[in-house]
């Protein structure tokens, strides 16, 4: 009998406490996915402002304003989990210009489709903390109540509630109402509100464009039906073609690099590869390219020397964004170039994860590095303009940095955008190994000793293979170029250049070892 009755006192101890937790569960789910359904958020979307909100129809759908229709493609999320990209203003200068840059981008859409994921978790998180609160907030509220009322009230009101079930039920039903009205009014008449417009009807792609031969990516794509004029279906071809050349063209170019993988300098277990890429001018075509070189080459390390983008507009993260998709399994060192001043290319590299080198040393995979970002400005097509610093103040500045270093923490290697700004470190002897971009073409390796240490300096040609500061297209301008670079116990011993031609050649240049 007293078992029975300690048994009893301990269920209606804890009772309470787990309806509590119900409660606080229920609440949190419930506010969450209100505000997930209703949540949006503004971001940079290739070269557009959009507005991102999530939905559960299991479809991407991109809005494309009045002119161009909408599309869709299915997500394929648990739970149908949807987003609605809604497209807004851009800085193209034409239509013809805005579709060219769309349909290249989308030709290497990972970055982007990765940067809306990580906005859709991160909303979902937001949503779900803030419904923890919220329920929370309840179950303080109503254990308060509790514990105020003590066990005789409560026990009054229950008999109450009993004797007049009918007034109380009254009493609750005013009660729910208020509350629905307050959650609508938090949410908005708007947003609660359906609009009153037809259902649209969605058809493929392919019969939009039944003279094109599509890739799979595109097949699954979906046009809103009403939307067949002759101006615009002429736009969405051109749009298309676009991007099945620049399809084309660098999957042939990434299709080639395993055929000519055994020419890649294969590391050995002590070695340690790096891949260095530079003036990539938002061409994110090349970006599967170098990584298959990374990955045949067994690469740990990205070195970024910088000009990501043509004119470091806000526009242009796109291209970080894709670098940091295709490098993923690998640690980035990056320094920002003259085309990527603004602060737009510099915080997306930090935003990603890249190490951004600053005038101080830093050790990645065992590899001692110093460098710092371009101090010039340069627009597309403008004259450079002074920074903070002139590229021989930097010089001077970063030689001095790596001039203090002790012997047995020597600078491995230097990473910066114009050759000048290492000039004076590679005249004092203060680094093993100095790497730059800027010149769009190779120069090196040239090795010189200085007070009995050798110095080897090194130009990487242009990545994006651009012959001026733009690089974004379905082909390239000029060969685009990838160094390797080979380091043991942290310094370097061997370069080896391989290069994307313009016919769609891959070719690999001989393992040039760096005196020790």
């Amino acid at each position: 009998m007293g078992r029975r009755l300690v048994t009893r006192k301990r269920v209606q101890a804890v009772a309470p406490w787990a309806g509590l937790v119900m409660l606080w569960a229920a609440t949190t789910m419930l506010v969450g996915a209100l505000g997930f359904s209703n949540d949006s958020e503004r971001v940079t979307i290739g070269a557009h402002a959009a507005t991102i909100s999530p939905t559960f129809d299991g479809h991407a759908t991109l809005d494309l304003g009045a002119v161009l229709p909408r599309l869709r493609i299915a997500t394929d999320t648990p739970g149908g989990v949807g987003v609605n990209v809604d497209i807004q203003e851009t800085d193209a200068d034409n239509l013809t210009e805005l579709l060219n840059r769309d349909a290249l981008i989308a030709s290497q859409p990972d970055g982007e489709i990765a940067r809306i994921q990580q906005v859709i978790q991160e909303m979902a998180v937001d949503n779900l903390v803030a419904g923890a609160g919220s329920g929370l907030l309840v179950v303080v509220v109503v254990a308060t109540l509790w514990t105020s009322l003590g066990r005789r009230r409560r026990r009054e009101l229950w008999d109450y509630v009993h004797t007049h079930e009918r007034r109380f039920e009254h009493r609750a039903l005013v009660v729910l109402v208020a509350m629905l009205i307050t959650i609508a009014s938090i949410f908005g008449p708007g947003r609660m509100r359906t609009a009153e417009v037809p259902p649209t009807e969605w058809r493929p792609l392919s019969e939009l464009l039944p003279q094109l031969s599509l890739d799979p990516r595109l097949k699954r794509v979906e046009v809103a039906s009403g939307f067949s004029t002759t101006g615009g279906v002429g736009v969405i071809k051109t749009a298309v073609e676009t991007y099945e050349r620049s399809t084309e063209f660098y999957g042939r170019l990434r299709d080639q690099v395993p055929r000519v993988g055994g020419r890649i300098h294969q590391a050995t277990e002590n070695e340690t590869v790096a891949l260095l890429v530079s003036d990539r001018h938002d061409n994110i075509g090349m970006d599967p390219v170098a990584a298959e070189v990374a990955k045949v080459a067994g690469a740990k390390v990205l070195i970024d020397a910088g000009d990501d983008s043509s004119s470091g507009q806000s526009w242009e993260v796109f291209s970080i964004h894709s670098l940091r998709e295709h490098f993923k399994d690998l640690k980035v060192v990056a320094v920002a170039g003259n085309h990527d001043a603004g602060g737009h290319i510099e915080d997306a590299m930090r935003k990603n994860g890249f190490t951004v080198l600053d005038s101080k040393p830093v050790e990645v995979e065992g590899i001692r590095f110093l460098g710092d970002s371009d101090p010039t400005k340069t627009g597309l097509g403008s004259a450079d303009s002074p920074g903070d610093e002139t590229i021989a103040d930097q010089s001077k500045r970063l030689a001095d940095v790596a001039c203090e270093q002790p012997d047995d923490k020597r600078i491995s290697t230097m990473v910066v955008h114009d050759p000048s700004s290492y000039a004076e470190t590679a005249a004092r002897g203060c680094a093993i190994l100095l790497l730059s971009g800027h010149l769009h073409r190779q120069v090196g390796p040239e090795t010189k000793v200085v007070d009995d240490r050798p110095v080897t300096t090194y130009t990487n040609g242009t990545t994006g293979g651009a012959a001026y500061a733009f690089a974004l297209g379905y082909t390239l301008r000029r060969p685009g170029e990838m160094t390797l670079v080979t380091y043991t116990d942290g310094k370097p011993i061997g370069l080896q250049t391989v290069t994307a031609g313009l016919a769609g050649e891959i070719t690999v240049g001989p393992y040039t070892p760096l005196p020790s």
